[in-house]
């Protein structure tokens, strides 16, 4: 019992778990959890140590949340070559895949290395106002006026600029927007990088090919693919996992890489809750199936 205590105390101290958010968690009194870890608690011992032992359990494996180590891996490579391509000769690019495979990681690492370039991460309500504002607020313009006005400030701030504009989840741009990129770039001469999932290039074309000023004038594309074995090895390598477990990964992570993210997460959570020093084969496989299929 005394390794117990020690442990919930060096747990509560580490987090600053307060003894009140312990007793609720376990439906008992404060002064139940402080008598318990003073050795003068008169009421069921072996029960509450229990319920503590329970509690140092979930609150480790809460936690000690996994994040997916930023590597190299082809996805950020396809990438950030398109970027680099798009960023020093102001032309425009596109790079699609699946969800799930790293794009928005690749896209926010290019951005951090070259500060100049700016990120915009849209959604299904950007309008060609929404992205003018978007661009007002990170350029640090007025935010105020006629779609006219909004639009003359950000060509005159960023005419010859040589920046990149990348935009995230660009499938999810009305068609408005889409056409604003476009004169954006026509109008600076900055280089533009659209990433999103296939649909994009239909958006881009048109159903009937009806909006090939746009299209056209794509120099730069890239349809990104799912994770290679060499990706999946370098990911359980960051992660700090045996290596002999890459083949086991890489044939249950289905080529995606939320998907692995999920797995290693999970392995490793389960890893914790069983009491497992390492993750192995077994973990794995079991964890996969918890997975849904749509991951």
């Amino acid at each position: 019992m005394d390794d117990i205590i020690l442990e919930f105390k060096d747990l509560t101290k580490k987090y600053n778990i307060s003894l009140q958010f312990v007793a609720d968690e376990l439906c008992v009194s404060k002064s139940q959890i402080s008598q318990w870890q003073n050795k003068y608690y008169k009421g069921n011992n072996t029960e509450l140590t229990e319920k503590i032992k329970n509690f140092i359990q979930r609150e480790k494996a809460r936690r000690t949340a996994w994040q997916l180590p930023i590597v190299e891996i082809s996805t950020m490579q396809y990438v950030r070559e398109i970027a680099q391509l798009c960023h020093t000769r102001g032309r425009i690019g596109v790079c699609v895949g699946n969800a799930g495979l790293g794009k928005t990681i690749a896209a926010k690492e290019y951005v951090k290395k070259y500060p100049d370039a700016i990120l915009i991460e849209s959604n299904y309500s950007y309008t060609a106002r929404s992205l003018l504002l978007e661009l007002h607020k990170i350029l640090g313009l007025s935010c105020k006026g006629s779609a006219y006005n909004l639009m003359e400030e950000v060509v005159e701030k960023m005419t010859g600029s040589g920046r990149l504009i990348i935009i995230d989840e660009a499938e999810n741009l009305r068609r408005e927007a889409l056409e604003l990129t476009r004169r954006i770039h026509d109008k600076t001469g900055v280089g533009l990088l659209l990433i999103g999932r296939e649909v994009l290039l239909q958006n881009l074309r048109g159903r009937q090919n009806q909006y090939d000023q746009l299209y056209s004038r794509v120099m730069y594309r890239k349809n990104l693919e799912g994770l290679v074995k060499n990706d999946v090895t370098n990911i359980i390598a960051g992660a700090g996992l045996k290596s002999d477990l890459a083949n086991v990964f890489f044939g249950v992570c289905r080529g995606n890489t939320r998907r692995l993210e999920h797995l290693i997460s999970n392995s490793l959570s389960v890893a914790t809750i069983n009491g497992n020093a390492e993750v192995d084969e077994a973990i794995v496989k079991e964890t996969a199936k918890m997975l849904m299929d749509k991951e």
